[in-house]
């Protein structure tokens, strides 16, 4: 039995990769024929006063789409974001979370959008 869950604590993650590698790939592909990269850059590293993306949890990204596309958020820039989040599948927002948090590295200092940026408070 110990045998059997140390294979299966060494094995799943690596059965695990492939579909985690499809759900990135489907995630950058629509992060570019969306134009995303237009604003927040080809690997989402952020443009001029854009907010860099890359890096960032996976959950904590779904959640800020999630919440746009409910439109919630008080900021001039919610205006912009609301179309494209609305335009997402929760299935599409997975995909493109995981390819922003796999894209880049992240520091402590990046680790939330700020507020003004992506949605502001529920």
């Amino acid at each position: 039995m110990r045998v059997e869950a140390v294979l299966i604590a060494v094995l799943f993650p690596l059965l695990a990769y492939p579909a985690q590698e499809s759900l990135r790939s489907a995630g950058e592909r629509l992060y570019m024929s969306m134009g995303c990269y237009g604003c927040h850059g080809v690997s989402g590293e952020g443009v001029n006063d854009f907010p860099k993306l890359a890096g960032k949890p996976a959950d904590y990204l779904k959640e800020r789409l999630k919440e746009l596309k409910k439109g919630v958020g008080h900021t001039s820039r919610k205006e912009m974001m609301v179309p494209y989040a609305k335009a997402l599948s929760d299935e599409q927002i997975d995909e493109v979370s995981a390819y922003l948090s796999s894209s880049g590295s992240s520091d402590e200092e990046s680790m939330e959008v700020p507020e003004e940026i992506m949605g502001g408070d529920l």
